[in-house]
């Protein structure tokens, strides 16, 4: 009976030293528990910035492809819009040397109208015996840059560069704004292209 308690003694103390020897092992793995999540939460951290890294340098690739692709049809673009801009210019061009043909021409017959004027109040205030002085300002205030203007205005009311253009946009505003300033400008490329040719 001695002999059972003894071994069963024994047995159980061999439990007991396993169990002591499995706390302790446990006891050490669990001691190591915050250091393992601290270095697992890095590498998730870690994996997660080379996922995004990846994911952003493969969008990156692909806009960078629409882009060069799409900057394949510049050249074109330009070439039409430039082609277009100097039409453009030329038009405007002819157009402004027109008006200022018309505007000497005006200019002309106004200073016509004037002198007949002139000449005609002359001779009726010499024949009523009344001074002629000042009447050739008087009636120059009639005459000039004003007439002419109004003349312009009336054979070709409400003229406008732009009329009847949707000019929708300050970038096309902005453009056909430009093109006209040089087309009509004496100092802009309108001037040079005249000076060269």
């Amino acid at each position: 009976m001695l002999e059972i308690s003894e071994a069963r003694l024994e047995e159980r103390l061999r439990q007991a030293e396993d169990a002591e020897g499995e706390i302790h092992r446990l006891q050490n793995l669990a001691s190591a528990a915050p250091q393992l999540r601290l270095e697992k939460a890095k590498q998730d951290q870690q994996e997660e910035r080379e996922r995004s890294r990846r994911n952003s340098m493969d969008q990156a690739r692909k806009e960078i492809e629409i882009a060069l692709e799409m900057q394949t049809r510049v050249p074109a673009l330009v070439e039409q819009a430039a082609a277009a801009s100097d039409d453009l210019y030329r038009l405007l061009r002819e157009i402004y040397s027109h008006r200022n043909e018309a505007t000497e021409s005006l200019a002309m017959a106004d200073r016509v109208d004037y002198e007949s004027e002139l000449e005609e109040a002359e001779e009726h205030e010499s024949a009523l015996n009344r001074s002629t002085q000042g009447l050739a300002w008087a009636l120059a205030s009639r005459h000039g840059e004003a007439r002419v203007r109004s003349l312009l205005e009336e054979m070709g009311p409400g003229f406008q560069y732009f009329r009847g253009c949707h000019l929708e946009g300050p970038l096309t505003r902005d453009l056909a704004d430009f093109i006209l300033k040089q087309a009509i400008s004496p100092n802009g490329a309108g001037a040079q292209q005249d000076k060269q040719n």
